[in-house]
């Protein structure tokens, strides 16, 4: 069971970059939010001087066509309109803010607007005709003006609207991206320290199985050369063990050599040293060397080699190795005699393939899960750890070790590594 000071060390990166990244979000969503508000308050402001600049652009319009008709029934009206012109001035004014050149247009079109009126009172007839000039003119002019300044802040203003959404679309995508990103990285960084502390575990855990088997796999060898010293000590002095007790103790030494050797194969496992070598002639090394055994279980050992080369980037002692550990498991499988056949070939993915076939009782079905579990075993006299070793050799090449069985019956290993066509692991 994880300890909390095991996950706080597993976990703090992801609380730190977590409080980072929230932080980092609170302050863009602020500053964005700022902006949209700001770029609002403009829009807002620029379309009701826009409004006020069409009030005044159909008041003038009106005044010249009073002006024009010369009659009085407009004189009415013509007060109404100049009087509400200077109110729509200094109602712009007060909601252009600080903008000088909006400001300097006002200006200019109040002064033309107040030359009109003084034209207008100065009398009749060419009076009147210069004070409508004034309107056409001086007074068009300059609300002409304005009216295409405000045109340009309203374009202006909405297209940093526009901006402003599309910066926050895309913060909102970063955001996102960075988020996907982040639990990614993060999640392979938690699921890494917990597979380096479940391996761990299972490290230690085969460590103990390790010296519990191996407490029980030497003390039986001791106890038989320990009885043998005890007798000795009491026969009389001068005589010495006899052949047989001997040769008792000479196997139970190498049965402990045996063993201490399968330990530190399995305790300590050496890096493959990666060279070119031809596959038939690990096989056929390894043939070699297991057909004394099998000749005293009557069991025949075949490999027929290919007339091709099969080359693979591998280790040649490991590989034979795990090829004999698959022998020596097939022929204890056959007590009572049998045929065991070694054969290699290529596969379609790229791989070799060595198999190692025997026509003993097979696999049982319910051993082919933990068939490579270290200690595991169905023989008396078994370590449980070749097969073990084999698949370990196996994985550290790149390949696998598949165990199963054959359809005429007996077992059937396979040991498959990368071709020359599939890179070799670092």
């Amino acid at each position: 069971m994880l300890t909390h000071r095991l996950l706080f060390r597993i976990a703090w990166p992801s609380l730190v970059a977590s409080l980072l990244f929230l932080t980092s979000c609170a302050a863009a969503a602020v500053y964005l939010g700022l902006r949209q508000e700001a770029t609002v308050r403009r829009l807002e402001e620029d379309l009701h001087g826009r409004r006020i600049v069409d009030d005044l652009l159909r008041h003038l319009a009106e005044l010249i066509e009073i002006g024009l008709h010369g009659d009085d029934s407009g004189r009415g009206r013509d007060a109404a309109l100049a009087e509400s012109v200077p109110r729509l001035l200094a109602e712009f004014e007060a909601t252009t803010g600080p903008d000088p050149d909006e400001v300097g247009m006002v200006h200019r079109l109040g002064a033309a607007f107040r030359r009109y009126r003084e034209a207008e009172r100065a009398g009749e007839g060419a009076a009147d005709r210069a004070a409508l000039a004034i309107l056409e003119t001086d007074v068009r002019q300059a609300l002409r003006h304005l009216d295409a300044r405000i045109a340009e802040e309203t374009a202006r203003s909405l297209a940093m609207m526009h901006r402003t959404a599309s910066w926050t679309a895309w913060a909102l995508a970063g955001v996102g991206i960075m988020a996907t990103i982040a639990g990614l990285f993060f999640g392979y960084s938690v699921a890494s320290g917990l597979e380096r502390t479940m391996v761990r575990a299972e490290e230690l855990s085969a460590l103990g199985q390790m010296a519990a088997g191996m407490a029980h796999e030497l003390r039986n060898p001791l106890t038989a050369i320990s009885m043998l010293v005890q007798l000795q000590r009491e026969r009389p002095e001068g005589e010495g063990l006899p052949p047989e007790d001997l040769a008792i103790i000479e196997r139970e030494i190498a049965r402990m050599e045996e063993r201490l050797k399968a330990f530190i194969d399995f305790a300590r496992p050496s890096r493959p040293k990666w060279r070119r070598i031809d596959l038939r002639d690990v096989a056929t090394a390894a043939v070699v060397l297991i057909q004394g055994r099998a000749g005293k279980h009557r069991v025949e050992a075949r490999f027929d080699p290919p007339p091709d080369p099969i080359w693979v980037e591998a280790d040649a002692e490991q590989i034979g190795r795990a090829l004999i550990n698959l022998a020596m498991n097939a022929i204890d499988a056959m007590p009572r005699g049998g045929r065991l056949t070694v054969t290699t070939s290529r596969a379609a993915d790229g791989f070799v393939e060595v198999a190692v076939d025997d026509t003993g009782p097979g696999v049982e079905p319910r051993a082919l899960p933990r068939l490579f579990e270290p200690f595991f075993t169905s023989k008396e006299a078994g370590l449980g750890l070749g097969l073990s070793i084999s698949e370990r050799i196996a994985r550290d090449h790149g390949g696998r070790l598949i165990a199963g069985n054959r359809p005429e019956g007996g077992a059937r290993f396979v040991l498959r590594l990368p071709g020359p066509s599939r890179p070799a692991p670092a």
